[in-house]
């Protein structure tokens, strides 16, 4: 008989700001969930990012839109996870690998973690904090719209990228180490032009933002 790899749980990772959370961040969610088929979707919201400025939107606000964006996702249970705006609350630095390997502690070295990213985040990953790190303590997921080419700017990553890429099946059975891309994303929205776009009351945003997490804004008056 072989050897078993098959992890115990795979686990898909949905970080961001979330300022606010719309349509782009739930078709990443979607087109990596029905790819991988997670056990679980851990969303963990940000506490404040070294590369940004502070949010529009609280900590609270923020984890309160996330709740009603997914209220109604069936593919797989879903946990949001609060550890990023708990250390930021401590004053303590907020950093990707620092929260994968909090949740690598927490879930055991056999689950399969999948960092899900946008093809944008991917572009910029040679600017986060020890990157080279990532690979050791969970997967890297990125999704793309249907033609989209990407052509990540550092040779570095693109060389890691290509080495350590694997199938959706390869990812579930292994704990860490793995990339797979997935170019099936249904709707890529910019939070900064949203922003912009809620401000001035455009219409369109009724398109990007779910229903209840708009009624939400309108009620907190947030991006006003």
């Amino acid at each position: 008989m072989g050897i078993e790899t098959r992890a115990n749980r795979c686990i898909l990772i949905l970080g961001g700001s979330f300022d606010p959370v719309h349509q782009g961040h739930i078709a990443l969610a979607e087109s990596l969930a029905l790819a991988l088929k997670p056990d679980q979707l851990r969303i963990i919201p940000v506490g404040q990012q070294w590369q940004k400025s502070e949010f529009q939107a609280s900590p609270q606000q923020r984890l309160a839109m996330l709740k009603l964006a997914f209220e109604d996702w069936q593919l797989c249970p879903v946990v949001f996870d609060e550890q990023e705006i708990d250390r930021a609350a401590q004053g303590k630095a907020n950093y990707t690998i620092d929260t994968l390997r909090q949740l690598r502690q927490e879930l055991g070295a056999d689950a399969s973690l999948v960092f899900a990213m946008g093809a944008d985040q991917l572009q910029n990953l040679h600017t986060w904090h020890n990157w080279q790190g990532l690979l050791d303590v969970a997967h890297l997921c990125a999704a793309s719209r249907p033609g989209f080419s990407l052509d990540i700017s550092s040779p570095g990553i693109a060389d890691i990228w290509k080495q350590s890429s694997l199938s959706a099946e390869e990812i579930r059975s292994r704990p860490a180490g793995g990339t797979y891309l997935e170019r099936n994303l249904a709707q890529d929205v910019s939070a900064t032009q949203l922003r912009t776009e809620l401000k001035q009351h455009n219409p369109t945003t009724r398109l990007l933002v779910p229903h209840k997490v708009l009624d939400y804004l309108t009620q907190q008056t947030i991006y006003q």
